[in-house]
């Protein structure tokens, strides 16, 4: 099993993009951990996802990873000195 961390920044809630994101990953046979997640609080403020996704391979997480970049998803991986 691989993973990796991906980002989701913006109105992802009311454009329906968080949805689709965890569906695209269900779909796809991985699984989902939302590590961070804050939502803006009027109506202008963006909203953060923070979701590490699980595939059985590496090849297989690559692919989604790709389709979800398409929904605007960004990959987050670990820097030195990250907790």
């Amino acid at each position: 099993m691989v993973s990796d961390i991906i980002e989701l920044r913006g109105h992802i809630i009311d454009s329906l993009t968080l949805p689709k994101v965890l569906d695209q990953i269900v779909t796809r046979g991985a699984t989902f951990n939302i590590v961070e997640f804050k939502i803006g609080q009027k109506r202008v403020d963006p909203s953060l996802a923070r979701i590490e996704i699980t595939a059985p391979t590496r090849t297989a997480l690559d692919e989604l990873i790709q389709r979800l970049r398409e929904q605007g998803a960004e990959v987050k991986r670990p820097q030195p000195g990250d907790k």
